[in-house]
């Protein structure tokens, strides 16, 4: 099979358009010959430096132009880039840059000086060289870029898995070549194809944002700072800018099929494709966009760890695919097959649900000085008898529909059993976020005081304000009683990942409905307790409130959660917002917040609770909901 280096393919297209703009950045853009001569440039250093082939070198620059550089230049020189997102929390950073213990670093020219206290503690050692923009490029070309073989190591990315431990994954030259040419040849990417770049450079993702375009004479277009959750915005900017291939976690994409609802929702003339990873596509969502956009932009749900390298199963999805409950991942790309298969290593029958496993010769080569985390999943073939033959046993469950496809199903880690049923904590979420009001959903494990699983909480991010029973009579038909959450969250934002995902580590701590009832009464003992204990009352199915009761233990909900912050706005003058009341749900809680913002001056409802006046309660509610944005 054919192989080249991908850094040699982004040079072909460089002597094809040296004019042309490869990077395009808020902070401006960088031409493929100007990216060609400055990695040049970059890889002499690193050899002057000392830099050898299989050598890690970091990359720390929130510049994605000198990501670009940095990147090239160093597998120019045959060495392995190990690329590190600013975004993400300081121990992690200090951890897996700590674990890379290399000699040399690559930053931007102007980094912050928590760069330079990030390398001084984590690689103390390492010698660091800055990409500087500001500096014409020049210098001799490289005539002798390093030839890599196919399964030289070409990057690390670090993943936590389940565990929460970061491993480092080491991905190979081939599979990067072998990838960007599936799916340029997939979509028929031409030259001039302009390609967003959303990911986090933390994860395999950025690899096909970056090298899609950078391998066909496309352009990168990177979005301004913040701009992934905002919706109607993401949707104005990438029609503005004009892009053909957008690729997105599906939640990202929630926010643009959201929009596409609206009356000046963008048309999106030039693009081509959607293609989507790294979390279930909603049937929802994708209903949602056939409705204003039809067939014309592709949309292409694809499945894969980072392990076997970006992604190995593709799905072009279809209008009849929002009716499903699931949307399939699709069928194995070239060069790769998928398994299912049961508890005994066996293939599990048409449409029963098993462990997927992927094989293919352009998977990663493991985990980075962790010989015991590869060897527990990169596993001989349970299908054959060769000891070679290895296969990536991936801890996702999935089934084979009746054409041949992969549905999958979650996670293995998100399996768990109530009284005995087993519960796929990922189906319970694809059904939730099938409910028209509901934008997203996370579903935790709630267990009582013998450390059993006694029921489900459902965290919803909504669209607007539903009934619990609502959401749950949709679930009802559809899974066994046990596996209805009990309890409705309502969160303004669901936390995310710097990827992107549902950050489930920062969710508030999951509630159980019987805590009411084994919570000891204390009754109100100041003022603001003792108002707050009535309006309690008022609104709740209790006779007495406590002020050490859980408000939706006791029989609280969505929209009670937003009279509660009406009422409360009317008898205090002050706002409390929701996510302060959903970490501490109480009487107790509640009244400290208000004491303090009185004391500090909070009065911005004022005004608010003034307009209210006349409108009826569902109008007063949106209103409610903008004002404590």
């Amino acid at each position: 099979m054919a192989f080249d280096p991908i850094h040699a393919l982004v040079g072909q297209a460089a002597e094809k358009y040296p004019e042309h703009v490869a990077v395009q950045t808020p902070l401006g853009e960088l031409t493929y010959g100007d990216l060609v001569a400055r990695s040049d440039g970059l890889a002499h250093e690193l050899r002057a430096a000392g830099v050898t082939p299989g050598a890690l070198v970091p990359v720390i620059t929130t510049d994605r132009r000198e990501f670009a550089v940095a990147v090239l230049g160093i597998l120019k020189t045959g060495a392995v880039f190990v690329p590190f997102d600013l975004d993400g929390p300081d121990l992690r950073l200090r951890d897996t840059l700590s674990g890379t213990a290399a000699e040399f670093a690559v930053t931007g020219a102007d980094e912050t000086e928590r760069v330079n206290e990030l390398l001084a503690s984590a690689v103390p050692q390492a010698r660091r060289l800055a990409v500087d923009l500001a500096v014409p490029a020049g210098g001799e070309p490289l005539t002798d870029p390093h030839v890599p073989a196919p399964d030289d190591p070409a990057y690390l990315f670090f993943t936590s898995g389940s565990t929460g431990t970061p491993k480092a994954i080491a991905g190979r030259m081939r599979g990067i070549d072998h990838y960007i040419r599936w799916e340029t040849d997939l979509l028929g990417v031409e030259p001039g194809w302009r390609v967003s770049q959303f990911a986090s450079v933390a994860f395999d993702a950025v690899l096909r944002d970056l090298f899609v375009p950078l391998a066909t004479g496309g352009t990168v277009v990177v979005p301004p700072p913040g701009l992934l959750l905002d919706g109607a915005g993401l949707g104005r900017w990438i029609d503005g800018q004009r892009l053909n291939l957008v690729h997105c976690v599906p939640s990202v994409f929630r926010g643009l099929a959201a929009a596409a609802e609206s009356a000046d929702s963008p048309g999106f003339a030039e693009l081509r494709a959607v293609l989507t990873a790294g979390e279930p596509l909603a049937p929802a969502d994708a209903g949602r966009w056939f409705a204003r956009h039809g067939e014309r932009i592709s949309l292409i749900n694809l499945y894969g760890p980072s392990e076997t390298t970006m992604t190995k199963t593709f799905h072009k999805v279809t209008p009849a695919d929002a009716e499903r409950e699931l949307i399939p991942v699709g069928k194995a790309m070239p060069g790769a097959r998928i398994a299912v298969l049961d508890g005994r290593g066996k293939p599990s029958p048409q449409g029963t649900a098993g462990e997927i496993y992927i094989r293919t010769p352009f998977m990663s080569l493991g985990y980075y000085l962790r010989p015991d985390a590869t060897l527990e999943t990169f596993v001989p073939n349970p299908l054959g008898d060769d000891p070679d033959d290895i296969v990536y046993r991936t801890g996702d469950f999935g089934r084979i529909l009746a054409d041949g496809s992969l549905e999958f199903i979650g996670r293995k880690d998100h399996q768990i059993k109530i009284g005995g049923v087993r519960v796929e904590l990922g189906e319970v979420e694809h059904l939730i976020r099938a409910h028209p009001a509901v934008r997203e959903a996370a579903v935790v494990p709630v267990k009582d005081g013998n450390g059993d699983i006694a029921h489900l909480c459902a965290f919803v991010e909504l669209a607007w304000a539903v009934e619990p029973e609502e959401v749950g009579a949709h679930l009802s038909g559809r899974l066994p009683a046990v596996a209805v959450p009990r309890v409705f969250v309502p969160l303004e934002r669901m936390p995310r990942t710097i990827s992107g995902k549902v950050d489930r580590r920062a969710l508030p701590a999951p509630i159980l409905p019987q805590q009411a009832s084994t919570t000891e009464y204390v009754a109100p003992r100041t003022p603001t307790e003792v108002t707050l204990a009535r309006i309690w009352a008022d609104l709740l199915p209790v006779e007495k409130a406590g002020v050490r009761h859980d408000f939706f233990a006791s029989g609280g909900h969505s929209l009670l959660v937003m009279r509660l912050l009406s009422r409360v706005g009317s008898e205090f003058g002050v706002e409390i917002p929701l996510q302060d009341f959903l970490a501490a749900p109480t009487v107790e809680a509640l009244a400290e917040r208000i004491e303090t913002a009185i004391l500090t001056g909070g009065d911005s409802l004022d005004d608010l609770l003034d307009s209210l006046d006349g409108l009826d309660e569902e109008e007063a509610e949106r209103l409610l909901k903008e004002g404590s944005a």
